[in-house]
């Protein structure tokens, strides 16, 4: 366990700049560009993710080649080198040239999961990926708030300055980790081997259609909640991390349910679907905090169900390379949810986004009935 703690703490410090920053991008939009800087809110905020879409399945590739540790390294110093770069940019065109440089580097989740994927396997392999997933939830949890605080006495830019040191902390840190072996490639793969990889496909779209269903609500949040009732900063980092806190708080309690992986994913993308809804039909902020809770709880059977279906479809030769597939659909899922958030936020109200999310995951829920129907007694993935 001491592994996973080093690698959860590591991935924490990488997941506190990232995740918590593009929150308040419409505060350094406005510092960089001229005029009404509304409709570039979207376009920035996919804008790191298309890269790492882009680049997610070559460092796959990269990490089964020549090792799962050297390319968790890779991610951690590409995000301190993208963090430094966004810091000092004086022209909205070098803040640009940071935000790429931190997709093309960056994929420190895929690149934990897969150095943990060297170490365990099976069940004890998804409860890995439930911790690395609440490192990042405690990421949200605490940086919207914390970093919502600090943009009221430190330009959002500068920012990014002092927090590229937790990366680069996380590299010296990991520096220090078990190097992992890297495995030959089977020249003959199993009939076992060509299930797993069709099931993996399915997954693939659901991993796709999650990613979407919670992003696309995220670019633009904080003027969704100023236009239900006018609230500082600091409350807005509060309603935008309540989900991230429900789930650090219950994911220890799911071992205790008899499900199987594909009955949480449907219940899971039941409940986003119900709160996407509910936030769609908000007039005030009054009720706010019953659809956030409610969306935590969703997110947290999604994650369960999606991370043991993906546990039992991993191929010991190419699990670098699925992990990195795993993230770059998830990773596609943002861009193409922040590009249609843009498109939303500028011609429809914002309120039309969490719709968007609701049918995406009733989508999803009749992708997972389908496939319950073609592969009936073959989900037997219990925790």
């Amino acid at each position: 366990m001491r592994v996973v703690y080093v690698v959860l703490f590591c991935h924490f410090l990488t997941a506190f700049t990232a995740l918590g920053m593009p929150l308040f991008m419409p505060r350094m939009l406005s510092d960089l560009a001229q005029g009404d800087a509304q409709y570039l809110i979207g376009i920035m905020f996919v804008l790191p993710p298309l890269c790492a879409a882009l680049t997610a399945p070559w460092w796959g590739r990269f990490a089964d080649r020549y090792g799962k540790k050297k390319s968790l390294l890779r991610a951690q110093l590409g995000l301190t080198i993208g963090f430094l770069l966004s810091g000092f940019a004086g022209t909205l065109w070098f803040f640009c040239l940071g935000l790429i440089v931190q997709g093309i580097c960056g994929g420190t989740l895929a690149a934990s999961n897969a150095y943990l994927s060297s170490k365990y396997k099976g069940e004890s392999l998804a409860n890995s990926l439930n911790l690395t997933q609440c490192s990042a939830r405690l990421a949200l949890i605490t940086a919207p708030a914390l970093l919502g605080l600090l943009t009221e006495v430190l330009e959002p830019l500068h920012i990014y300055r002092y927090l590229s040191l937790l990366p680069f902390g996380a590299f010296l840190m990991s520096a220090f980790l078990q190097a992992d072996k890297t495995i030959v490639k089977s020249k003959n793969p199993s009939q076992k081997y060509k299930l797993q990889k069709k099931n993996f496909t399915q997954l693939l779209f659901l991993q796709f259609l999650f990613c979407f269903a919670m992003v696309v609500t995220f670019p633009y949040f904080l003027p969704y909640v100023n236009a239900l009732g006018k609230t500082s900063d600091s409350m807005v980092g509060f309603y935008y991390s309540l989900p991230h806190l429900v789930y650090l708080l219950l994911f220890i309690f799911m071992g205790k349910f008899a499900f199987s992986a594909t009955h949480r994913s449907l219940f899971g993308f039941l409940l986003l679907g119900i709160a996407g809804v509910g936030q769609f039909s908000l007039q005030n902020i009054n009720a706010l905090i019953v659809y956030r809770l409610l969306f935590g709880l969703g997110m947290l059977f999604c994650y369960s169900g999606l991370h043991l279906l993906l546990s039992h479809q991993l191929h010991q030769n190419q699990s670098g390379l699925y992990f990195g597939r795993f993230d770059a659909w998830g990773k596609w899922a943002g861009v193409f949810a922040g590009l249609i958030a843009s498109f939303i936020g500028q011609y429809f109200s914002l309120h039309w986004v969490f719709l968007l999310s609701s049918f995406t995951c009733f989508t999803a829920i009749l992708i997972l009935l389908i496939g319950t129907k073609g592969t009936s007694g073959n989900d037997n993935e219990k925790t």
